[in-house]
């Protein structure tokens, strides 16, 4: 690189200085929706904060947000009003401040994908090294980030990427404990992982699930090593419930304690999630699920599900770490 390039501020923005990625399929939508430039602002500005916090939710004064999006408070709360209409955003009041119990506790925002725009996403081409991207994003969702860094090298070696099709067809070949002990390996960021006597896959096979867990110890920060327990393409899928359900339930379980004058449970915030994701709940819609378990912890019949394993811990953040800005 010449001494001009190293000196162009173009090249600095590019190299040195923090930038935002918006998904085209996305941004051609939001486009083609012809809402205002406020609206467009705000939206993007929630999907940074929470493409960096790793829940696709943020925490932020609307003030702030005015403040940074270079708009006033009114402009600020309709956009909020029209995004929710096009459910871009979902909001949650999430009560009082605990800190200040005069004051309302700022509402956390989560962003989100329309619905026809999931229908048709498959359709949209993908970026090379798309595969390697999908199988993290199915066993590290919270490590997206970082993930970008780690895969770059697997990007410029393309006889190291395995098309999303094969990769599938990979995972789908592990036995029952070749899955729990992958899972394992990948929570921990182990690089190595011990296959059955009888495994079913071949060299090449054991060289991808590998290079897989190799990408993800690289990719995954020491804060994300708690992250949830993860099922890999072939296991069952299970529900998670999202920051936004987490935040609905924590505020029940608040609002509960307070009537009754005690301290919240959190004990209990662990086993209703269980009950919600695996348990005898799962059969219900999530909304409908938690004021079931709710109704029953206010009745005084909620007991810990008969099948939950005794290790089992919510491996995930609770809304209540979700970054707020200041200012």
């Amino acid at each position: 690189m010449s001494i001009e390039n190293v000196r162009d501020p173009r090249v600095t923005l590019m190299t040195e200085k923090y930038f935002t990625m918006r998904p085209k399929p996305l941004e051609r939508w939001v486009w083609q929706q012809g809402m205002p430039a406020s609206a467009e602002r705000v939206y993007w500005y929630h999907w940074d904060l929470g493409a960096q916090n790793g829940t696709w939710c943020s925490q932020v004064p609307l003030r702030v947000v005015a403040r940074d999006c270079c708009l006033d408070p009114a402009t600020v709360t309709r956009a909020y009003q029209l995004l929710k209409r096009l459910a871009l955003l979902r909001r949650e009041d999430p009560g009082r401040d605990p800190r200040n119990p005069f004051n309302q506790a700022t509402s956390v925002t989560e962003v989100r994908v329309p619905r026809e725009l999931v229908v048709s996403l498959a359709r949209e081409p993908n970026r090379r090294g798309g595969s390697a991207m999908a199988t993290l994003a199915v066993v590290a969702p919270a490590a997206a980030a970082p993930a970008v860094r780690a895969l770059a090298a697997v990007a410029e070696a393309p006889e190291g990427v395995v098309g999303r099709d094969e990769s599938r067809a990979t995972f789908a070949k592990l036995s029952a404990g070749e899955r729990t002990r992958f899972s394992q390996a990948s929570a921990h960021r182990r690089a190595a992982v011990e296959f059955d006597a009888d495994t079913r896959l071949n060299p090449t096979d054991r060289a991808h699930v590998l290079a897989t867990l190799e990408s993800l110890a690289r990719a995954r920060p020491a804060a994300v090593a708690a992250a949830p327990r993860a099922s890999v393409a072939g296991a069952s899928a299970v529900r998670r419930l999202g920051a936004l359900e987490l935040l609905r339930l924590q505020k029940g379980l608040r609002t509960l304690a307070t009537a009754r004058g005690e301290a919240p449970p959190n004990e209990l915030i662990g086993e209703i999630v269980y009950a919600v994701e695996e348990g005898a709940l799962a059969r219900f819609a999530v909304p409908l699920a938690l004021n079931i378990a709710l109704k029953k912890v206010r009745e005084g019949l909620w007991s810990a599900p008969s099948r939950m394993p005794p290790d089992w811990s919510l491996r995930r953040a609770l809304p209540g770490v979700c970054s707020a800005a200041g200012g």
